[in-house]
């Protein structure tokens, strides 16, 4: 069932983020202003993450097809846990990278889109390779790094709604998939931090309780990115979360 969930998780992960990279093409020649660029670093982060989450499920089913006696076995069970950090360390430079973007000039997205890709990219490599490198990590130890960086991944996304409300950086639908990343990430923190703790029986009970709850995530992020590639499609604007409330304030203001 574990193993299951985890390649529909990477399925639709996958999915969320061709659909956000299909709207964001659809958005034409104001695909490069702040409000739809995210749409970029955000398609092409989860799609990084889905390819690369789906690979390591089917090399999970791989490995228990050869058996514990394989190399092939042997082999994943070393790369796994350096695998899982690489993504979720992806992840935290995701939210980073899009606090990044909202912060930045409007003259300056374009490059910013663009070198966040290349950052978001890098550090899933870097991290799986650091993490590989260091050596046999036992289930403590991987739970304990997860957990960080996963409040890591929490605070840069809180932090990323938080700017993308205060200048109207992000459309509401893209607001709401990041929300619900948010949320998703807040849940992953206590999880993981349980299973550092968690003899083996319970550990896979709490496991797949996070793997329906990504499922879960997965699924009303692609919706929402459906919705969006929708209206691109038929060159609807989608406004910010109070981009019309700022509008009304604006004159008054000044």
């Amino acid at each position: 069932m574990t193993a299951t969930l985890q390649l529909v998780n990477a399925a639709l992960t996958l999915l969320f983020g061709i659909r956000s990279l299909q709207a964001w093409r659809h958005l034409g020649a104001a695909r490069w202003r702040k409000l739809e660029a995210g749409w970029l670093v955000t398609g092409a982060s989860f799609v990084f993450v889905g390819v690369f989450g789906g690979v390591q499920t089917l090399a999970a089913t791989a490995a228990l097809h050869a058996g514990p006696d394989s190399p092939f076995y042997r082999t994943y069970l070393e790369w796994s846990p350096a695998g899982n950090i690489g993504r979720e360390a992806g992840m935290a430079a995701y939210g980073l990278m899009l606090v990044a973007l909202l912060a930045a000039r409007p003259e300056r997205v374009r490059q910013v889109s663009l070198g966040a890709l290349w950052v978001i990219g890098g550090t899933v490599v870097g991290g799986t390779t650091a993490a590989a490198l260091y050596g046999t990590i036992d289930n403590h130890a991987q739970m304990t790094a997860l957990a960080v960086l996963a409040t890591a991944a929490v605070l840069a996304s809180l932090l990323a709604l938080l700017v993308g409300v205060m200048n109207d950086g992000m459309d509401l639908l893209l607001w709401l998939a990041v929300a619900a990343h948010a949320v998703k990430e807040t849940l992953v923190v206590s999880l993981m931090a349980s299973l550092a703790l968690l003899e083996s029986a319970r550990a896979l009970d709490a496991a797949l309780i996070f793997c329906w709850i990504n499922v879960a995530v997965a699924m009303i992020a692609s919706l929402l990115a459906q919705i969006r590639l929708r209206r691109a499609i038929e060159n609807r604007h989608v406004p910010a979360l109070f981009e019309r409330l700022h509008a009304l304030r604006r004159p008054a203001e000044s």
